[in-house]
């Protein structure tokens, strides 16, 4: 009998939840995801193919120039309807530096790239109508830099139309350059 009353009491008690599961307000798009609102987001950002914000790459001081490729994204429903010029510019705030140092050894961390070291070659990355994607280049001369390790905060500043919204997590990378001797 002690067992049937404890099943009992446990099944009115699941019962009388699953009432928290109808909730009216959210079905009626008052508050949570508004789906309609959702599939109106155009977002530019910078992608990744890791779950880093940064690019690396190592380069002798004797080697030519290299260029990086840089990507611009739209993130949106639909491609863009009309051609969008992405601006891009070296960040001058030192704080994505310091606060991707903090991560690393003392041994291992970063300094800013001295502008003559690297050429951000257009500053505009221009998505054509009908696409989802462009790019612009940097430029980096391993010849004009000692060795070391150096950092390079690029950021995406704006566009030219009204509507998109700059990632507030990808809107920017991190271009690491080691130089060695």
């Amino acid at each position: 009998m002690k067992k049937f009353t404890k099943i009992l009491t446990f099944a009115a008690i699941a019962l009388s939840l699953t009432s928290c599961l109808k909730d009216k307000g959210y079905e009626d798009d008052k508050y949570g995801i508004n789906v309609d609102e959702v599939e109106s987001y155009k977002i530019i950002n910078i992608p990744s193919t890791n779950t880093s914000l940064t690019v690396s790459n190592t380069y002798a001081r004797t080697a030519a120039n290299a260029t990086l490729t840089i990507p611009v994204h739209l993130s949106a429903k639909d491609p863009a309807a009309e051609p969008i010029n992405v601006s891009l510019a070296v960040d001058a705030d030192e704080t994505k530096i310091t606060n991707y140092n903090n991560t690393l050894a003392a041994a291992s961390r970063y300094t800013r790239m001295p502008a003559a070291g690297y050429t951000l070659n257009s500053g505009t990355a221009t998505i054509a109508s009908g696409s989802r994607d462009a790019s612009t280049t940097v430029t980096i001369k391993p010849g004009s830099l000692s060795a070391g390790r150096y950092i390079i905060p690029l950021s995406i500043t704006g566009t030219d139309k009204q509507g998109y919204t700059i990632s507030g997590n990808q809107g920017y990378r991190l271009l690491l350059v080691i130089i060695t001797n």
